[in-house]
């Protein structure tokens, strides 16, 4: 072992490489992190919001196909609102569901403001999500919808109060967040699956937050309710089994009408029966109908990933060069550690805002893995994509 610092060309510019991604990447993931807490100390906080009595009425749409059971627990904390505006909650069941019609009724005795409809149960080669979605949409009395599912909860009666408050003159639509319940995973893959939900969040979240709105979650959306007829519905993807909330929100969502709602109040709590199996089968839909929308966003995270590759890359080829030059292998060490602990604290600080268990030092082996995981996704969803369409329902 030896020390000089007389390199040659090539492993200036490897180290160089290292040194220049390593700071790009773990700058962005920094910056993202500060933005987004930006929004929700700073932005949110000092935008004009609608006062209490100025809140628009509003209809809730429950989504309940197949979650019958969850309805009990999920009903009630829509239904007690701290909301002064006027609410309906229509909850569109399944229709070969017998005991829904059983239980909703019970429910109605005690609240007027609840109504029920149903999806007929022999529609074929037509999105049920969308059927659902359509029916309740229609069946609304009010200004406002704003759409969920009955696998939700809501963490506070102050939900509508938070959402609502964003409709002022020019808003027509609020994109809200939702996240599954991270306590409930407990499988192999549990960081993977954090890492890459909030990721995701954090990308789409971000292009509605600097004017470029291109995607949304229906578990926690809300818009003006003439606005779905304006756009004639789903019609533009109603050959998709699914896109009735990225897809959808892409075709209405503008710089001057949306805006995004963060606060802790705001945000829902999804609960899956099979987490990592859900998670794998909404990610396999979502970046199918995702790559029908704007790119921009897509391709700038996939471009981070390359750089994070190639800084790794760099910094290990220039030690195997110099393998016993102890400059070449401290300089590369130090390299690679500043930029995990620095992008591994921007990645924390994003899991803190979107509600996640923060990953520390997890987040820097997860962002190499995720270009790998990525291409797997790629290679299945190519095989399955037949299975996007409704025609082949």
């Amino acid at each position: 072992m030896y020390y000089s610092f007389h390199l040659t060309p090539v492993t200036w510019a490897l180290l160089g490489t290292a040194l220049v991604c390593f700071a790009i990447v773990a700058l962005w993931h920094v910056l993202r992190a500060r933005r987004l807490e930006r929004f929700v100390q700073r932005d949110e906080a000092s935008r004009d919001c609608l006062g209490d009595n100025e809140l628009p009425a509003v209809s809730v749409i429950v989504d309940a196909e197949g979650e019958t059971g969850q309805l009990t627990k999920f009903l009630p904390l829509v239904l007690h609102q701290d909301y002064p505006a006027p609410m309906e909650v229509i909850v569109v069941a399944d229709g070969s569901a017998e005991s829904t019609g059983d239980l909703l009724s019970e429910m109605k005795a005690a609240f007027p403001n609840l109504h029920i409809t149903f999806t007929p149960s022999d529609t074929r080669s037509l999105s049920r999500k969308k059927l659902a979605l359509m029916i309740g949409i229609k069946a609304a009395r009010h200004e406002v919808v704003l759409t969920t599912s009955a696998n939700c909860r809501v963490t506070s009666d102050q939900w509508l109060r938070t959402m609502l408050r964003n409709f002022t003159a020019g808003t027509d639509v609020v994109l809200g967040y939702s996240h599954y319940r991270y306590k409930q995973d407990r499988k192999a893959g549990r960081r993977w699956r954090i890492f890459d939900t909030v990721s995701t969040g954090a990308q789409w979240l971000l292009s509605a937050i600097e004017g470029h709105p291109y995607r949304g979650v229906s578990d926690n959306l809300a818009y003006r309710r003439q606005l779905f007829f304006d756009n004639n519905g789903f019609a533009r993807s109603m050959n998709l089994r699914w896109g009735d909330d990225d897809v959808f929100v892409a075709e209405i969502a503008r710089p001057d009408n949306t805006r995004v709602e963060l606060a802790p109040d705001s945000q829902v709590t999804v609960y899956y029966d099979n987490l990592a199996r859900t998670h794998r089968v909404l990610k396999m839909r979502r970046d199918f109908t995702a790559r029908l929308g704007r790119q921009a966003q897509r391709r700038l995270q996939a471009v981070m990933s390359v750089l994070w590759l190639m800084a790794h890359a760099a910094a290990i080829a220039a030690v195997a060069l110099n393998a016993t030059n102890a400059v070449v292998i401290v300089a590369a060490v130090v390299m690679t550690l500043a930029a995990w602990g620095v992008a591994a604290w921007g990645v924390s600080r994003q899991c803190r805002v979107l509600q996640a268990p923060a990953l520390k030092l997890s987040a820097p082996l997860l962002m190499l893995w995720r270009p790998l995981v990525n291409g797997i996704y790629r290679m299945r969803e190519i095989r399955t994509r037949k299975s996007n369409y409704t025609t082949y329902l």
